[in-house]
């Protein structure tokens, strides 16, 4: 049950703050005459991150279970009017990156969590 409620928070953070991202970078733009780059490698980082403190022995799962409903919402939703081949594949490139961050962030703070919560030594007292 904790499995499904983190994925769903994963689910729901992925898209909020994509919204988030995109209501900011409109209003600079508009506001300021600023063009702001997209947020998204910062998207999967942040949400990876959460769900790594969250579900630390099943982070890696969870993370890619609640991103992976974004990354396709992403790949078909800038393709949608524009279907070339080059378009599709620089646009799954980018997101499968940004997923594999999404997924690679939720496993490195999902082991130092659960090694936290076991009671392990942390690396800086490793060496001491």
């Amino acid at each position: 049950m904790k499995l499904l409620l983190v994925i769903g928070v994963g689910v729901i953070a992925s898209f909020g703050l994509t919204v988030l991202a995109e209501v900011v970078r409109v209003n600079l733009t508009i506001n300021s005459g600023w063009w702001l780059h997209p947020a998204l490698p910062w998207i999967p980082l942040i949400v990876g991150t959460i769900i790594g403190f969250a579900a630390r022995k099943q982070a890696q799962l969870a993370a890619a279970l609640g991103l992976a409903p974004w990354s396709v919402w992403l790949v078909v939703a800038v393709n949608g009017w524009h279907s070339t081949v080059s378009r599709w594949a620089t646009t799954l490139a980018l997101v499968s990156v940004d997923f594999a961050l999404g997924v690679g962030a939720a496993a490195l703070v999902g082991r130092r969590m659960d090694r936290v919560v076991k009671g392990g030594s942390s690396p800086s007292h490793e060496h001491a």
